[in-house]
């Protein structure tokens, strides 16, 4: 999905706009954090063997980390974008042009690199046993004097201060379309609240369970059944995001109209070329 809707929008969605940009840089961002998953699959699967060495363990955490928070503050931009666009349409371009949509995104994957660098330097490869080698994880530690301040922090800024801000845009959207009367009102609204709702759902048990798996290795390490649970939840939520970022960009692309417009066109071309290709074929085999 993720594929298809950046190829549309490179293709396609011409000429770009502020709101393309974020939709490409979201899409760009969950497309990189699906490439660690093979890594981290094989090594599950591989009952905790990490065979890619040191430096890819690190890369891989790192990787996971920076492109995870990209991918909510571009879902961030999109919403700012939307609120601009119904708020404040005449003034719209003049608070958020297009080369200053170009600057955030670029400031986005800065930031989101360099504050994910911590990530990577909790990161190391253990030796377990003869046939066992680790990709540690900070979530993991026990030195909770590091992780438990870093979680916190991530979880403020990366996840606390975002939702706020797309509770505060759709919120002034909804208060703003509620004066206008229009048949598109409805769908509207529908699509505001479950953009709210999925991102709610989908990363605040994420971040709660984060937490306390640290918060429990910090205040309560003796008490390994709860940690092992909270742990075994943990490793449930990161499954969940991951099929929440799999759909991120297909989902706010396909609701976006011109998106929607340049899919259906792009569909609509696939099908006309497969069915003469399939009549060439037919006439190539039984010739009139």
């Amino acid at each position: 999905m993720n594929c298809l809707a950046l190829w549309v929008m490179v293709q396609k969605a011409k000429p770009w706009n502020r709101s393309t940009l974020f939709l490409c840089n979201l899409t760009i961002a969950d497309t990189m954090w699906m490439l660690t998953l093979p890594f981290l699959i094989y090594y599950h699967f591989a009952r905790l063997q990490w065979v890619f060495g040191d430096l890819a363990c690190k890369m891989v955490r790192c990787m996971y980390h920076a492109c995870f928070y990209s991918s909510i503050y571009f879902v961030t931009c999109i919403s700012l974008d939307r609120y601009l666009a119904v708020v404040h349409p005449l003034q719209s371009f003049f608070l958020l042009s297009r080369r200053q949509s170009l600057y955030v995104c670029v400031g986005i994957w800065v930031l989101t690199s360099v504050v994910s660098i911590p990530s990577a330097l909790m990161t190391f490869i253990i030796p377990c046993s003869q046939n066992q080698t680790i990709c540690t994880l900070y979530i993991f530690s026990y030195t909770t004097d590091k992780t438990l301040p870093y979680t916190l922090i991530s979880t403020v800024t990366g996840f606390v201060l975002p939702f706020v801000a797309i509770c505060y845009c759709y919120w002034n959207c909804t208060q703003e379309l509620k004066k206008h009367c229009s048949l598109k009102k409805k769908k509207l609204f529908r699509l505001m609240y479950s953009v709210l709702i999925i991102f709610g759902l989908m990363y605040l048990p994420y971040h709660l369970v984060r937490n306390a798996c640290i918060v429990l290795r910090a205040f309560w390490s003796n008490q390994t059944r709860l940690i092992y649970s909270s742990d075994v939840a943990f490793s449930v939520e990161m499954a969940i995001c991951s099929f929440n970022t799999c759909v991120n960009p297909f989902f706010y692309f396909i609701t976006s109209g011109n998106g929607r417009n340049s899919l259906k066109k792009t569909l609509s071309i696939c099908c006309r070329e497969s069915k003469q290709q399939v009549r060439f074929k037919v006439a190539a085999v039984h010739p009139v």
